[in-house]
């Protein structure tokens, strides 16, 4: 695959939940939401330097589609 034609997509759902999660952890604690909210977007841009760092997501492989976890 062509680098120049490397992107992350993030669709409307996972940008949703991320927004979620880092809303609930703000609750408790600011600074804990903003590193794990940059945190997985930066996590993310691993993979236009490294594509294979990730692994397909089984239910939309047929699709292209790629999961790559940050922490647990």
């Amino acid at each position: 695959m062509d680098d120049a034609f490397l992107r992350i997509l993030w669709i409307e759902r996972s940008s949703s939940d991320i927004e979620a999660i880092v809303r609930d952890i703000a609750r408790r604690d600011d600074q804990a939401a903003a590193s794990i909210g940059y945190g997985i977007f930066d996590r993310a841009e691993i993979l236009l330097m490294n594509p294979e760092a990730g692994s397909w997501l089984d239910e939309l492989r047929e699709d292209g589609w790629w999961k790559l976890i940050f922490r647990r």
